[in-house]
């Protein structure tokens, strides 16, 4: 009887014991289960302080930090940190969290601590989709400066100096309907850096006005945009092609190659028939992501190169993106 006493107790200490285990595993897969979770909430709410932030980079780091912590309260965070590098076109966004336990508490732990980094850079864009059926080659812009983006046929020596070619690329088609939808509304295919694009001949002054006075009609702000105050996704900014001209002869040219791309205020459509002429204001601005893609290998390529100072494809358009390192 008194070893059936002590194998009793001998069990009951073991199941004791296995319960304790027991639970110690389910603190263990509920509690690290709960702080993936969370890690994960936290990792996102630094990834869109990052992004807001950037957005005002390189110009004004006082205003970025300023929208990275009203991003990172939004998202119910606190305590976070912002620095920036690389001549301040890099924001770097960190931040802590205690999370409290629940079944690990049986073991004393009663709060595990988070953290997250979040690093956002503006890159210029080396894919977008949206750009308008013009171009203009490849120079050093000055902000504010008024560029020609189709020359009228009374400026073809002293425009794009090429016989027939005023400016137009063949963006979505052959013929006056495609470029016309193109220049209202952006292309809705993707172009990138070193590709090989047509030109579109002929001065085209009709499809030209109906163009640009289709997407001047989108404007509804009140006030209207004006250079000096437009709202991002203002119909008036336009993406456009930085071109080199590759295959020519005899004064004639028949494609270009993109290697590059830049914002412009468009001012609208001076003159009438021979002398349709499309002017716009050189700006910094910003690609949305959903109009901005690219090869990982580029993007990492021009990564290094606003690190370093390189202006190789800058020209003032910039996408927000976020990086590793």
């Amino acid at each position: 009887m008194k070893d059936l006493k002590r194998e009793r107790g001998s069990v009951v200490i073991l199941v004791a014991l296995g319960l304790t285990t027991l639970l110690g595993f389910g603190a263990l897969v509920t509690d690290v289960g709960m702080f993936y979770a969370q890690k994960a909430k936290l990792q996102n709410a630094v990834d869109a302080a990052a992004l807001a932030g950037v957005q005002e980079l390189p110009k004004d780091p006082s205003r970025a930090e300023q929208f990275a912590q009203d991003y990172a309260t939004r998202n119910n965070v606190s305590d976070i940190t912002v620095d920036f590098e690389a001549r301040n076109s890099k924001i770097i966004v960190s931040a802590k969290k205690k999370v409290p336990t629940y079944l690990a508490r049986i073991w004393g732990i009663t709060e595990g601590n988070l953290s997250a980094t979040a690093r956002a850079i503006m890159l210029p864009p080396s894919s977008i989709s949206g750009a308008v059926p013009l171009s203009i080659e490849k120079q050093d812009f000055v902000y504010g400066e008024t560029y020609t983006l189709k020359f009228g046929s009374g400026e073809e020596t002293s425009g794009t100096g090429y016989e027939g070619w005023f400016g137009p690329l063949r963006l979505n088609g052959n013929g006056a309907k495609d470029y016309t939808t193109d220049l209202a509304n952006g292309y809705n295919g993707t172009f990138s850096i070193g590709q090989i694009v047509d030109i579109e001949n002929g001065n085209m002054s009709g499809p030209t006005k109906t163009g640009v006075e289709e997407r001047l009609a989108r404007d509804t702000r009140v006030p209207r945009n004006t250079f000096n105050n437009y709202d991002r996704d203002a119909p008036e900014i336009i993406y456009v092609p930085i071109i080199e001209v590759i295959n020519k002869s005899s004064g004639t040219v028949s494609q270009v190659k993109i290697v590059g791309f830049a914002g412009f205020f468009l001012e609208g459509v001076a003159g009438n028939g021979t002398e349709s002429i499309i002017s716009g204001r050189f700006v910094k601005t910003l690609v949305p992501n959903k109009q901005s893609s690219g090869l990982l290998s580029d993007l990492l390529k021009q990564e290094v190169q606003m690190e370093n100072g390189s202006t190789e494809t800058d020209y003032g358009l910039y996408t927000p993106k976020l990086v590793d390192h």
